[in-house]
């Protein structure tokens, strides 16, 4: 069994900035070097738009980089706009693969709830994810992502809903998550929540919700 305080029974981890180091320059200098800079400015509402609704599960790859040529005016091909979007993804270290195999083993229940999109999914699960013959399927008992619960992080509704489909218990849950606002949202849905401040800090502080 698990050997959290009685309470205490899973943990929903978040994916980029906890399990995935990002670099959000890199994919900003990728967009550029494909002729599509337009995309990464800060102001772009537009890029926004069509990054949320990407993320939503509310348009497909292929429609996302069409929606990004017409903006940017590029005649860059889907390809090189996905090597673009996922140069940010930089690496899932060896390491914290462990980690979670071993939570895992110990009979911990652990899950995976991230904002992301189809692009950044595919990449992630057939790129950085395997590790000695381990899939990404072999470190979550349940997978909750964004583009297919039609849900986002900080909305409160995405913790219920994930709480639902997985059968537990709120005040059995621990939550990680880099950002403040998701913090919260969890911990308005009852859930414990462990803000990952820097990349490397949960490892250690999961640490103090066991025993």
């Amino acid at each position: 069994m698990c050997n959290f305080a009685s309470y205490m029974k899973h943990i929903i981890f978040d994916l980029g900035n906890v399990l995935v180091r990002l670099d959000a320059e890199a994919c900003r200098r990728a967009f550029q070097k494909a002729g599509m800079g337009t995309l990464v400015e800060r102001s772009n509402n537009e890029t926004r738009t069509i990054l949320n609704q990407l993320g939503l599960g509310l348009i497909t790859a292929e429609e996302f980089c069409q929606k990004a040529r017409d903006l940017s005016g590029s005649q860059a091909s889907d390809e090189a706009i996905y090597r673009a979007a996922n140069a940010m993804l930089v690496e899932i270290p060896d390491r914290k693969k462990r980690r979670l195999l071993e939570l895992r083993a110990k009979g911990c229940h652990v899950y995976l709830l991230s904002n992301t999109n189809s692009i950044h999914w595919d990449y992630c699960s057939k790129q950085l994810f395997p590790y000695k013959g381990y899939t990404v399927a072999d470190y979550f008992d349940r997978i909750f992502l964004s583009q297919e619960l039609h849900l986002q992080k900080p909305d409160p509704a995405i913790f219920h809903e994930a709480l639902h489909q997985a059968g537990i218990q709120p005040e059995e849950t621990l939550f990680i998550d880099d950002l403040a606002e998701n913090c919260e949202a969890a911990k308005s849905a009852g859930i414990t929540a462990f803000q990952n401040k820097n990349f490397d800090d949960w490892e250690q502080a999961v640490n103090k919700y066991l025993l």
